[in-house]
């Protein structure tokens, strides 16, 4: 079975240093959806954050998040 490594760059850092074995890349794409429902609750407005998965130490999957807080950007009394 691949090894695969799930790395979350921005204000809460976090790899998994000694991978995880799984059957393949759909299980991987479901792992790293897993692991942004459980950051989501440290996410704040006008923060970026990376997942990148990798397979075997090779980027597969790299999903950004941004975000900005809406009312930065709208007129005053809106």
């Amino acid at each position: 079975m691949p090894t695969y490594y799930f790395r979350i760059s921005g204000t809460d850092p976090f790899f998994t240093a000694d991978g995880v074995e799984l059957s393949n890349d759909a299980v991987a794409w479901e792992e790293a959806r897993s692991l942004l429902r459980d950051a989501e609750e440290s996410l704040q407005a006008g923060e970026d954050w990376t997942l990148e998965v990798l397979r075997d130490q090779c980027p597969l999957f790299r999903i950004w998040l941004h975000s900005e807080k809406a009312g930065d950007t709208l007129p005053e009394g809106d």
